[in-house]
């Protein structure tokens, strides 16, 4: 069954049409499933509520616009056909649980399954850079998409742009199939904590911070994908992912908006020219004490990608806040093209469990500027396997003396030294 939310009341208007949508996603629902309709034209709406078995399909021209009133997106705590039992909780755990203000979205789904947002072209989710003096960082407002618990997940077609915070924030997930997403502005394009069987396949991010990021997930894929941001590319912990056939970008056509006044990020203005807008990292690990990590992480292959204007290629340094659970055991570079990377490589593992194997297998470096190739220590293995550099560029290897092997194949000489290393917790 189709259900259309002009019939049930909506109109564009400068008005907020939620309660004419959420009429239309509760009666589908309670139909037993099938698919609500938003046509084209811009519809005002706070915060929605997605159930099983429910496909919102916007249309082309359709415009979901959230309200800028941060208060608008907490409805869904009141719930009478779902209700949901909400409990205190603390700070550090804002991101996994989820009726806290910071996990609020224009889009919710909760304990659902079977569940769909399809965009036809030129469709689009806008969070309008919602100000929140009560958010994140004391101004960001909610995720646009925010779904926990929930299972058989399908995202195809739409484009978001302007998310208060997060594009996507999905905790607790399994079965997750993302195609064809477009993410302009915002913060992060597409964050997943604790999920199992996700799929982002030609997707195109081009984000205010992050690319993709989260931890302790599991089975993961990211292919055909255009990453562009001002901070991390993959900012990542998880068991068996692979990102193949992407193409990394810097600088971001998006810069971070956390250098801006608060004055301007009340008024919700974007970065200006002299704001970051650089790739810090390719890939960054992540993986810190929110939450238990289920199993250990490692398996992360980055294959057959060009990555250009990287602050480095690999970054992770144990102890910090943000990686301070378990340790990454496994990484590998394969196939790849690094062009213009300014920083060092870097793994600083965890003193206790030395059991990261670092590898590079047909990795091309041009235009290299770093004045250190890799830095490292507390790890197991280091693999250079047909590893090329662009002539004068540095090849020092400095450890600490608290490393394991380094193992160099075709790859030519490299100058392997000790030295004090410090961490960002050590300084």
């Amino acid at each position: 069954m189709s259900y259309n939310i002009i019939d049930f009341g909506a109109k564009i208007s400068d008005l907020l049409q939620t309660k004419a949508i959420q009429s239309a996603i509760d009666k589908c629902f309670l139909s037993g499933g099938g698919e609500v309709v938003i046509p084209g034209g811009v519809w005002r709406t706070g915060c929605i509520r997605l159930r099983s078995n429910v496909t919102l399909r916007l249309l082309t021209g359709a415009i979901l616009e959230g309200s800028d009133n941060p208060e608008d997106y907490t409805g869904y705590i009141n719930d009478t056909i779902e209700p949901i039992d909400v409990y205190e909780q603390g700070e550090m755990s804002r991101c996994i649980y989820p009726f806290s203000r910071w996990s609020n979205g224009l889009i919710r789904a909760i304990d659902a399954e079977n569940i769909s947002i399809i965009g036809e072209p030129y469709s689009y989710i806008d969070g309008i850079d919602c100000y929140d003096e009560q958010g994140e960082e004391k101004y960001r407002g909610p995720h646009c998409i925010r779904m926990d618990n929930c299972k058989n997940i399908t995202l195809v077609g739409y484009t978001i742009r302007r998310s208060a915070n997060w594009a996507h924030n999905l905790v607790s997930c399994e079965n997750i199939n993302v195609d064809n997403v477009t993410v302009y502005g915002g913060h992060d394009g597409f964050d997943v904590f604790k999920c199992n069987n996700v799929s982002i396949t030609n997707c195109n991010f081009y984000t205010g911070d992050d690319c993709i990021a989260g931890f302790d997930n599991v089975d993961v894929t990211i292919q055909n994908c255009i990453l562009n941001c001002a901070c991390n590319a993959i900012r990542f912990g998880g068991t068996n992912v692979l990102a193949e056939n992407c193409k990394f970008t810097s600088p971001g056509h998006f810069g971070h908006r956390w250098a801006l006044s608060p004055e301007d990020k009340a008024r919700r203005k974007t970065a200006t020219e002299a704001d970051n807008h650089n790739m810090l990292a390719a890939f960054c690990y992540y993986c810190d004490n929110r939450t238990d990590v289920r199993n250990a992480p490692g398996n992360i292959i980055i294959r057959n990608c060009t990555i250009e204007n990287p602050g480095t290629l690999y970054t992770h340094d144990f102890g910090f806040y943000w990686t301070c659970n378990r340790e990454l055991e496994s990484i590998k570079f394969k196939n790849c093209r690094v062009v213009g990377m300014a920083s060092s490589i870097m793994h600083y593992g965890d003193v206790d469990n030395k059991k990261m194997v670092m590898e590079f297998e047909n990795v091309t470096f041009e235009d290299t500027k770093c004045d250190t190739f890799i830095k490292a220590k507390n790890f197991d293995s280091i693999i250079l396997n047909n590893v090329i550099l662009d002539k004068g560029a540095d090849r020092t290897i400095i450890t600490d003396g608290n490393g394991g092997n380094i193992v160099i194949n075709n790859s030519g000489e490299f100058k392997q030294t000790t030295g004090v290393l410090k961490g960002f917790c050590e300084e």
